[in-house]
């Protein structure tokens, strides 16, 4: 019986033995393709992602206060189109919108009365200077000839002058003329309506310099005095922008928070580089002291999963074992890896990295998506075939 079950054991490790060495082979391979935390971007893949990596080490790092705020007109660089006459509004030039661009004393609008109740004031005042005018003409004359007192001629003259101003420079309606040369900020009314005198018509900005109003609450007020520049982005986007790129600088810096908020103004004034509209809110780095030593990455190199944060790390393979360098399969592939790190402050450029990154580590700053991407779909793309 023992010699049954001794000749049975010797088949069957026979049998196992017979197993084709190829498929052994190719399951290693396999094996070795995916291997665990390893992601694989071809050459090719990696210069359509314009793939961008930075070798980290540590540095100054610039604390900062996240707030929030608003980009305005700087004072005096903003003025009004107001009418000078009750009436009916007529644009003198077609297709006046937000970003034309309009000269000192251009005439913006007509406004007329004619046809209301009341009649035309403006006309009416045409009719008084001209009989001002008549009386003043007149007046010269007799004075000349002194038929009159000089009493008497300066009485009318004065009534002419005042005619004269009265009635302006139009001879139906009066004219709305823009106080500065710039761009059309907002127009209140629309053609056709009715508007009062002393209405505002339009809004003109120079547009040559705006203000950053940040709006920091008062758990902050001790780091004011230590604010030296900010960093900002609007909130439609478009990217972040520095003050100090901008050539700006702080204007004002509050004292004490108002009795309607808590919240305490600091104010920068900077150069207007054409990407910013005027009254859109911002998000606002304040930049306070610097700390030196700290290793920081870009904020767009960090990822976020579930309250997790990674960055994606370029492996050098010369430094990976040495039958990665003898196999095909791995020449022009690009190997990185995903690091959990820990973070600290950011500044909005940049995030600091307080645990999980040391100097020397190559980290992908620029096309981080495609990387994670890859990593997520676990598939390796194909470089070279196999053939088994």
């Amino acid at each position: 019986m023992n010699k049954y079950f001794a000749t049975f054991f010797l088949v069957c490790a026979a049998m196992m033995c017979g197993c084709s060495p190829a498929g052994h082979s190719h399951e290693m391979d396999e094996e070795h393709e995916h291997e665990e935390g390893v992601i694989h971007l071809t050459d090719e893949q990696a210069d359509a992602a314009e793939l961008a990596t930075e070798i980290v080490k540590a540095g100054d790092f610039e604390e900062c206060v996240r707030v929030s705020g608003q980009v305005t007109t700087a004072q005096g660089d903003e003025a009004a189109v107001t009418a000078k006459s009750s009436g009916v509004l007529t644009f003198m030039r077609d297709h006046l919108t937000e970003g034309v661009a309009v000269s000192k004393g251009e005439s913006i609008a007509r406004i007329s009365a004619a046809g209301m109740q009341g009649g035309d004031g403006v006309a009416q005042q045409h009719a008084v200077l001209s009989a001002a005018k008549a009386a003043y003409e007149r007046a010269k004359v007799l004075m000349a000839d002194t038929l009159i007192s000089r009493k008497e001629f300066e009485r009318v003259k004065q009534e002419y002058d005042v005619a004269r101003l009265a009635a302006g420079s139009g001879s139906s309606g009066s004219v709305a003329t823009s106080p500065l040369s710039g761009f059309i900020r907002s127009v209140m009314v629309k053609e056709g309506e009715f508007v009062e005198a002393g209405s505002v018509i339009a809004t003109v900005t120079k547009s040559c310099n705006l203000q950053l109003r940040a709006e920091v609450p008062e758990k902050y007020f001790q780091h004011i005095k230590n604010v030296r520049s900010a960093y900002f982005e609007m909130s439609y986007g478009g990217g972040i922008h520095q003050i100090d790129s901008l050539h700006g600088h702080i204007v004002s810096a509050g004292q004490a928070a108002s009795e309607t908020s808590a919240y305490i103004p600091l104010t920068f004034e900077f150069e207007n580089d054409g990407c910013m509209v005027p009254g859109s809110f911002a998000d606002i780095w304040l930049l306070t002291d610097k700390r030196s030593g700290v290793i920081s990455v870009p904020s767009e190199a960090v990822t976020e999963e579930q309250g997790v944060y990674y960055v994606y790390l370029k492996k050098n393979n010369d430094d990976d074992n040495d039958n990665h360098n003898d196999d095909e399969h791995h020449h022009g592939m690009l190997e990185f890896e995903k690091r959990e790190v820990q973070i600290g402050a950011s500044n909005g450029l940049r995030t600091e990295i307080v645990k999980g990154l040391k100097s020397g580590d190559e980290v992908v700053v620029k096309g981080v998506t495609q990387v994670k991407l890859a990593g997520a779909s676990g598939n390796i793309p194909e470089a070279h075939s196999h053939n088994h």
